[in-house]
């Protein structure tokens, strides 16, 4: 027997064997929860209940449609009809109803009750029924409301403190007025210590109370606030000392990187530097001595990493990349080669639509660092014309793999010009020890920071404070702060203006609120503010969520710099402020109540989606958008920003300067195929919840919107990964559906998806059934990139099927798009190259090789400095042509640079085709050991990948060995006589049978007058 949940405290949800049910909302949804709370009702009842107004043969026909959605819904009768009338719950089926649960044994199943009875959910036309579910709603409440405070009372008499606030909260959830949850939540806060939270809260109850009801807190939680007052006032620090004194016992470090620097600037040995300890050793402290007392003679990059970003690749090097183009354009120079189309990509312009979309080849080529790493090598040595360039990231922990494995490539390989100063918390080691190869190397100097020792501190706390300090004192300091410079200085401000011994049972988190407890109203907010939007912000930013005058909003920001609370960044032509330390933040916000901390982030999240229209988006945007729209508990925006996020990273993984062959790389998948799917499945889930509970227009079109894109991620990750029927049965769902609602530019990519799928499978009709739509949605848009794409499409397709004259008139027709004045500036140069590498091999076909070559060589002059895996395949084909033509020294060249680009990416792509080829030309210079080792890598990396022309590659290859071999008699061919067992007619035979008989035609007739002919 199937299990059936309703869970109807909060949002509703059904559940049958744990899979999510989907009833219609509405009147539907009505009748059954109304019936699930009765138990049993009669048609007359919920005909006049539901449908007031409509006439009695319409209302019961109305009423017979409901009653049967809702049978068909369950796969056990629901509802039984023991007469004509009466309407029954089935109470022989397992039903699990989780407001009769609570109802039952309230105390007990406390648990039960998330939110107010069917939350968000009503009818409109049905006074009756809204009558009910206000009166049964209000029910529900009053009795969580009564047991909770019980609850709640009886937890605090038994010292149960552990679980009181989440207690608490739920109870001021429910009921924000409620005074037992407040006066529980100050008798806490007081037992704790926490004395700045006892105040804290109380104000925010006590504006409350005023400006909603008109009345003041009650007599018992006054009492509890002077109190607390009382116990801060009298621990009042004075005077902070300056960073400065604990800098004190760090000359050794300050010294040792000086003299690194020193080298670095008068172009001597020097290394990269990498700071690591413990939170609140000093890091940044002694970076910042350092940045400060060189400030004049160089140029400084800071990064701050963020816990977030460890999740999202190369976050941290988009920020960079931003700050180096400010400075590249503001010189006016010209930009290294790659370098626009590297940021074009990553700071697309947010005006044109609402997700990044980059050009698509014919098939994916995964993003890789070695495209990054060049452009920043590149980049770096242009900022290097008056001074050189220090670039300093800190928290380095928080780098995803491939940003650590970027960073690696750069240390190893930077110019004399450009220094990396990093800083990295000591527990994680792991990251740690992937320095490892670069400190052996000498280039990274490690510099450990240690907590000070018992001597070291006793000396601190003793130049720090103008008075004699008892013994005890010291070693309680020093036994409370463990040597940890942020704590020690914190708690020796408390010590110098405390006039009670007992000073030091006050928590730090005491000692923080008196740092911020003479703050002005407008300093706080800015505070609270910065505290929640977790990252620095600029001035501009501030000023407009404060909608205050910018000279008040600037004179607080002067204040608290000068208190050193906050920082200012100066970057872009921009201020930017930020918390001096982590600590102060996470302090600032951990006093916020949940409704602040709600508001605050929606504010936030609406201001930056405000910004979307007007500025260039990367992938923190939408990171920063999902998370302050899920902390503001907006489902649907937060789900909108999960799909862009996931149709981010497939852009990346799939379309960023993509290969024009379907072959995979190996490691350089930034989502494994594990992860993806789950997250693919918990979006999917995520939705199926929002359908349920869309309850306006406004929010059903965004869903429909949100569920179109996401069908569309979904439907081409199946593609990727084989799954062929399931993912062109999604592609074509998302087609029609894109034309049912007006989303064209979505349409166009399901027509382009599916064209690439044709490609994957060698269907020239799935190509050209979903081409010409294309290029029509393409022309409708007015959108000229993609009808270049689309041409250059249909190009390809025409190659595939042997019809070269009409393939190489659309392809001159997408090469006149692209090279379009006005257009061209933004795109990618591969773009072009690939257009000529398609006329290279239709020339090659029709036995044109000179012109061939030409075609060749204008595809890699046009890619010169580019290391992308797709450019290895125009130095693969002009080998293959110049091995036809007998030019074996070119050929030997374009290997080589082949293979130097490819065994840079961890992939099988296009490695069997080369490591074939390269057999063929270490044979001819007579290294037949190595010859043969080639060949048979070749035919190992061909199985993983299984393309046709592969095995004709190598089968090619096999036949021309074979040919030697029987026509040369040489001693050494014994050992090529081991592996090539067959006849050349063999191998031949089975090159023809791979080889595609259009695109390798030229080695086909090769094969042929070899095979056939020489035998004749």
């Amino acid at each position: 027997m199937s299990k059936i949940e309703f869970y109807l405290l909060g949002s509703p949800r059904i559940q049958e064997n744990g899979q999510d049910i989907y009833i219609p909302m509405g009147k539907v949804s009505g009748i059954l929860f109304y019936l699930l709370i009765r138990q049993h009702s009669n048609r007359d009842e919920l005909v006049s209940m539901f449908w007031p107004s409509s006439n009695e043969d319409k209302a019961k026909t109305s009423l017979r449609n409901a009653l049967h959605k809702i049978r068909k819904a369950f796969s056990q009768d629901l509802l039984l009809t023991p007469n004509k009338s009466s309407i029954i719950i089935n109470q022989s089926l397992d039903v699990f109803v989780d407001a009769l649960e609570f109802e039952s044994k309230t105390k007990e199943n406390n648990h039960l009750y998330a939110d107010d009875f069917l939350k968000g959910f009503n009818i409109k036309d049905s006074i009756d029924f809204e009558d009910w579910l206000l009166e049964t709603r209000n029910y529900y409440k009053n009795k969580f409301v009564v047991s909770t405070e019980k609850t709640i009372m009886d937890k605090y008499d038994n010292n149960e403190l552990k679980d009181l606030e989440n207690d608490i909260y739920r109870l001021l959830s429910a009921d924000s007025y409620n005074e037992v949850g407040y006066l529980y939540l100050l008798r806490k806060y007081e037992a704790y210590g926490r004395y700045d939270k006892v105040i804290n809260e109380y104000h925010k109850y006590k504006n409350l109370l005023r400006d909603e009801l008109g009345v003041v807190p009650s007599e018992k939680i006054e009492t509890i606030y002077k109190k607390s007052t009382k116990k801060l006032k009298d621990s009042s620090p004075g005077r902070k000392q300056s960073q400065a004194d604990f800098l004190y016992y760090r000359e050794f470090e300050l010294s040792t990187i000086q003299e690194n620097l020193n080298s670095f600037k008068n172009s001597q040995a020097y290394k990269s530097i990498l700071v690591t300890g413990e939170y609140g050793i000093g890091k940044t402290v002694l970076i910042n001595k350092l940045l400060k007392n060189n400030e004049q003679d160089f140029n400084v990059f800071k990064i701050q990493c963020s816990s977030v970003e460890r999740n999202f690749t190369y976050a941290p090097w988009i920020e960079l990349m931003k700050e180096v183009d400010e400075v590249i354009s503001g010189n006016n120079n010209s930009k290294p080669k790659f370098w626009s189309d590297v940021t074009n990509y990553f700071f697309y312009d947010g005006n044109k639509n609402f997700h990044p979309s980059v050009q698509i080849f014919e098939l994916q080529e995964k993003a890789n660092r070695n495209v990054l790493h060049n452009a920043f090598l590149k980049a770096f040595e242009m900022l290097n014309n008056n001074k050189k360039t220090i670039i300093v990231i800190e928290d380095i922990q928080w780098f995803d793999r491939l940003s650590l494995e970027l960073l690696n490539n750069l240390i190893m390989h930077i110019n004399k010009n450009t220094l990396f100063i990093l800083s990295m918390t000591q527990e994680t080691k792991n990251i740690g020890s992937l320095f490892t190869p670069l400190i052996d190397l000498n280039k990274l100097m490690h510099v450990m920071l240690r907590l000070f020792d018992k001597k070291e501190a006793e000396t601190i706390i003793k130049r720090s404070i103008d008075r004699a300090v008892p013994e005890k004192d010291i070693d309680y300091i020093y036994q409370i702060s463990k040597g940890n410079a942020f704590f020690l200085k914190e708690y020796i401000d408390l010590y110098k203006n405390n006039k009670d011994e007992n000073f030091l049972v006050q928590k730090i988190n005491n000692v923080l609120y008196e740092k911020f407890q003479s703050l002005s109203s407008l300093e706080d907010n800015i505070l609270s503010i910065l505290s929640v939007y977790r990252d620095q912000m600029s001035i501009d930013f501030l000023t407009a969520a404060l909608n205050e005058k910018a000279f008040e909003v600037l004179k607080s920001i002067n204040n608290l710099v000068q208190g050193k609370i906050i920082d200012e960044i100066k970057s872009d032509d921009q201020i930017y402020i930020k918390f001096s330390y982590v600590a102060y933040q996470e302090y600032i916000y951990d006093s916020l109540n949940d409704s602040s901390k709600q508001i605050l982030h929606r504010e936030i999240a609406e201001a930056l989606e405000s910004d979307l229209l007007h500025t260039s988006v990367n992938i923190n945007s939408y990171i920063k958008l999902r998370d302050h729209f899920s902390k503001s508990n907006a489902v649907v925006k937060t789900l909108k920003y999960e799909v862009y996020i996931l149709n981010y990273y497939l852009n990346f993984n799939h379309e960023l300067f993509p290969n024009i062959i379907n072959i995979e790389s190996k490691n350089s998948y930034h989502l494994n195929n594990e992860k993806a799917l789950k997250w693919i499945n918990d979006i999917e889930t995520e939705i199926l919840k929002v359908k349920n509970t869309c309850n306006t227009k406004k929010n059903e079109k965004e869903v429909q919107e949100i569920e179109l894109m996401f069908l569309y991620c979904k439907g081409r990750y199946l593609i990727r990964y084989g799954n062929y029927a399931e993912g062109t049965k999604v592609i074509r769902r998302v087609i029609n559906y894109a034309n049912e609602i007006d989303e064209e530019y979505v349409e166009l990519l399901g027509h382009k998806q599916m064209v690439i799928y044709g490609i994957q499978i060698n269907d020239t009709n799935v190509m050209l059934n979903h081409i010409v739509p294309g290029i029509k949605v393409a022309k409708k848009l007015k959108n000229n990139e993609e009808q270049g794409i689309l041409f250059r499409l249909y190009g390809l397709y025409y190659i595939i099927k042997g019809d070269f004259e009409s393939a190489e008139k659309l392809l001159r027709i997408s090469l006149d798009t692209f090279n379009n004045s006005a257009f061209l500036e933004s795109k990618n140069p591969i773009s072009i190259a690939a257009i000529y590498n398609y006329l290279g091999e239709i020339r090659n076909a029709e036995l044109r090789f000179d012109e061939a070559m030409e075609f060749y060589d204008l595809a890699i002059n046009l890619c010169e400095g580019i290391e992308a895996t797709c450019v290895a395949v125009f130095y693969i084909n002009a080998a293959r042509t110049c091995f036809l033509i007998g030019d074996y020294d070119s050929m030997d060249e374009y290997l080589r640079l082949a293979d130097r680009i490819i065994k840079q990416f961890d992939s099988y792509w296009q490695t069997p085709v080369l490591d074939a080829l390269i057999s063929l030309k270490l044979y001819f210079e007579g290294n037949y050991y190595k010859s043969i080792e080639y060949l048979k890598m070749a035919k190992t990396e061909s199985k993983i990948i299984n393309n046709p022309n592969d095995e004709g590659m190598i089968s090619f290859v096999e036949t021309v060995l074979a040919y030697e071999i029987s026509v040369n008699s040489n001693p050494e061919h014994e050992r090529l006589g081991e592996y090539i067992k067959e006849s050349p007619e063999i191998y031949y035979y089975n090159a023809i049978r791979y080889l595609d008989h259009f695109r390798y035609k030229a080695e086909i007739e090769y094969l042929k007058k070899k095979i056939l002919e020489d035998k004749e």
